[in-house]
């Protein structure tokens, strides 16, 4: 069971007796902002040859050809996110195995084990703060027990300590109480699990080739304390609590790292000796207030009762054959929905890292795909839910790595592609890292996409939509202007007159050529055109809405009239590519080309809405988890309430049962299949769900555009409609086509947000006007 403040993670196992802290910190990274540089990459005349040859190639329609050029454009890979210490808290035996109680409170984020009965009962409570930045365990007994407390770490260790001091009773002050500390080394290089690097794990002494860390554990009980050979033994201690810090010497994505594992060892034991000082108690009431703070703003809420019992047993028993029946169990669906948020606040908050594949969450040296960000999909998905659902603050670390691409991404753009402006690829890490990927074996539908930095700068725009004020936007102009230079350099003109793309992959799929060969490089796929229309469309608009006068700004308003658009191809669907090639695999996960759709803004119009329909249609429900969350958004925007039901049916499989490599599913703990686990598919699916309950992207406020039967009464309040309004619904849908309303309240939450608004439900409309602060109930028999 997960837990996190954005910074430090912890997933928590064992059972009454031993418990196993798997200790994350999300600045736990290999490598170095050096990385970047290490060899591989070819020099810029070098570059130059690669591109115009592959663009003569496609022009000639040698696609396949085009592909095998490109791979000499691929550097190595980016880093790794990486496990940092495990924790394992152990009681003698008592009397054996014993049934446990496990629990995760998502509201005060709180993870509790409960066991043995008598005098044998285990009581252990772990959570993490944020105000503090401390993971703290506790244990209590009703007889005094003996326990042991060791600390390992995957890392190469510099230097394992354990002190012990005397009996200590309450809350004693700093050094009145045992300590464990691991002194970490953390590798300069880890190579993907899927690239055979030899070695895959790389070492560097050097003085900031690599970061260093540290782990410092408190440890205070009623007992008596002892040293031995791995750890501390605590005899005849009725209470146990661990106060754990963590630190490592990362400074930034375009920083060196600075210092040793001493200094991170200060800055770790500084942490928990001011827990301590200040009081747990104290820490705890804070804790729960910061995390309460952003949880509490939503609550969805079926009206039928929930069943009682054991999650995991509640997730087997709505599953029957290939699909699951998650209508049976209405609170198991809000329960996700609320997991999703409750992710999202452990592992992103203001002035952390951004959440990776995993959120903050690895026990693996070489985790899958690197445990990166991974940025033609997943990293984007990650933050989808963040404005709909009330936690906009969430969504600041990506900015700042946004703000890193920037300038890293600016000598890719030009060393690579003798272009202006800020490019990145699909993958990336804590350092930034902007270079296209794959040791020149990778396939270029993933590891050739220079369009990451459009994609994720949409989220710029989306996140204003919702904000009081154009500070984000005036922070990150000169960031979106030069995104706008690199996409304007990037875009070739053809004999037509028209602007497109050349090459263009579609992340992360691939056709059939004329001669029956698979190919994936080929010129204007949908997702590009879109991507660079999008973002030119708001660098325009932003350069008027201020006044600003750029020659950027001008190219783009020139280009514009003659981009290129995606067009219709065989049998009524959204055609990938300019060329409307013969799908390889008609079922792939990924769906690109309807970036418009979801996450875009807008009404595209009926003609390209059908055309979308027709490519999801062909697509399928069937998929991984983070493609499922996708298609149940895509459906909402639809407004295809049987649509969401079908891919719910899929979402909520158990997947303790075996069911293929791109099938996704929730485990037993709720956590997204991909498989295997990705943090994607649960952030991605409380934002699909709440397109299914409100949407604002058209102009205005839709309520219950895609209700699920899965959802068949119930109300939700707290999400957020552009361009900054609180909404709350309570409905009854019951054998009734379009939903039945109880109750509608709106609250402008700044002044934006005020005046009057016009909200829908199926094909009725109302208008109302709203107050800064204030929550304005609407009549409803407006919409019945």
């Amino acid at each position: 069971m997960p837990l996190g403040n954005g910074n430090l993670g912890a997933m928590v196992l064992g059972d009454a007796h031993t418990a196993r802290l798997v200790v994350n910190d999300d600045t736990a990274w290999s490598g170095s902002p050096a990385s970047g540089d290490e060899p591989g990459a070819p020099d810029p005349a070098q570059a130059a040859a690669v591109l115009a040859g592959a663009r003569k190639l496609i022009g000639d329609g040698d696609h396949v050809a085009a592909g095998q050029l490109l791979r000499r454009l691929q550097h190595r890979h980016s880093q790794s996110y990486l496990p940092f210490a495990e924790l394992e808290i152990a009681a003698d035996a008592g009397d054996g195995v014993t049934p446990v109680r496990r629990t995760l409170d998502f509201r005060t984020a709180t993870q509790t084990t409960d066991g043995g009965h008598g005098p044998d009962a285990v009581s252990r409570t772990t959570w993490v703060s944020g105000p503090h930045d401390v993971l703290v365990h506790e244990v209590a007994v009703p007889r005094p027990r003996d326990f042991t407390i060791r600390a390992e770490s995957r890392l190469r260790v510099l230097r394992r300590t354990h002190a012990a001091g005397h009996a200590a009773h309450g809350h004693p002050p700093a050094g009145a109480h045992d300590a464990i500390a691991l002194h970490l080394q953390l590798p300069s290089d880890v190579a993907p699990a899927h690239d055979p690097v030899d070695p895959p794990v790389r070492y560097d002494d050097r003085p900031g080739a690599a970061l260093r860390g540290a782990l410092v554990a408190r440890v205070l009980h009623d007992g008596t304390g002892r040293t031995e050979h791995d750890g501390l033994v605590v005899t005849g201690a009725t209470r146990l609590t661990v106060v754990v810090g963590t630190a490592t010497t990362y400074r930034g994505p375009v920083e060196t790292p600075l210092g040793d594992e001493w200094d991170a060892a200060l800055r770790a034991a500084a942490r928990a000796d001011h827990a301590i000082e200040t009081g747990l108690a104290t820490v705890r009431r804070e804790q729960i207030r910061d995390h309460r703070a952003l949880y509490d703003r939503a609550e969805l809420t079926p009206r039928h009762r929930a069943p009682s019992g054991d999650t995991a047993a509640r997730l087997r028993a709505i599953n029957d054959g290939p699909r699951a029946h998650p209508e049976h169990d209405p609170h198991l669906v809000a329960t996700l929905f609320h997991y999703g948020r409750y992710l999202l606040i452990c592992s992103s908050r203001p002035g952390t890292l951004p959440a990776n594949l995993q959120g903050i969450w690895n026990r693996e040296l070489q985790p899958p795909w690197s445990s990166n960000f991974t940025t033609n999909i997943n990293l984007q998905m990650n933050y989808w839910p963040a404005s709909t659902t009330n936690l906009a603050e969430t969504e600041e670390p990506l900015f700042d790595l946004i703000r890193a691409l920037a300038v890293t991404g600016r000598r890719t753009a030009r060393r690579w592609y003798d272009a202006d402006g800020w490019t990145a690829h699909h993958n990336t890490d804590a350092w930034a890292y902007s270079l296209p990927v794959g040791h020149g074996e990778h396939d270029p539908k993933w590891a050739f996409w220079p369009m990451a930095g459009l994609w994720l700068t949409r989220h710029v725009a989306d996140h204003a939509a919702f904000a009081p004020d154009d500070a984000l936007l005036t922070s990150l102009w000169d960031v979106l202007r030069d995104a706008a230079a690199f996409a304007l350099d990037w875009l070739v003109r053809g004999e037509d007159g028209q602007w497109g793309t050349c090459p263009s992959t579609s992340p992360e799929n691939d056709f059939r050529t004329t001669d029956g060969r698979v190919a994936s490089v080929a010129s204007s796929s949908a997702c590009d055109l879109d991507l660079v229309r999008d973002h030119l469309l708001l660098v325009v608009a932003e350069a008027e809405r201020r006044g600003i006068t750029d020659p950027v700004v001008e190219r783009a308003r020139a280009v514009l009239p003659d981009l290129r658009r995606p067009r219709t191809g065989r049998g009524g669907a959204l055609a990938e590519w300019d060329g409307d090639f013969e799908q390889h695999d008609p079922h792939h996960r990924h769906l690109s080309p309807l970036v418009r759709l979801y996450p875009g803004r807008g009404d595209p119009g009926p003609e390209w809405l059908d055309a979308a329909e027709r490519l999801l249609d062909e697509r399928g429900d069937e998929s991984t988890g983070w493609s499922l969350a996708w298609k149940i958004a895509l459906r909402a925007r639809l407004r295809r309430p049987a649509g969401v039901d079908s891919l719910l049916r899929l979402v909520f499989r158990d997947m303790e049962t075996p069911r293929g490599q791109h099938s996704g599913g929730l485990y037993p703990n709720l956590l997204a299949a991909h498989p295997p686990f990705q943090i994607d598919g649960n952030l991605g699916f409380t934002a699909g769900l709440a397109e299914a309950l409100l949407q604002s992207h058209r102009g205005e406020i839709e309520l219950l555009p895609a209700l699920p039967a899965a959802l068949p009464a119930g109300r939700v309040r707290g999400l957020v409609a552009r361009p900054g309004i609180e909404v709350g619904i309570e409905w009854d849908s019951a054998g009734r086509d379009v939903p039945h309303l109880v109750g509608v309240t709106l609250r402008a939450r700044h002044s934006r947000a005020a005046g009057k608004h016009r909200l829908r439900l199926g094909d009725r409309t109302a208008t109302v006007e709203l107050a800064v602060g204030r929550d304005t109930e609407v009549a409803v028999e407006l919409l019945r």
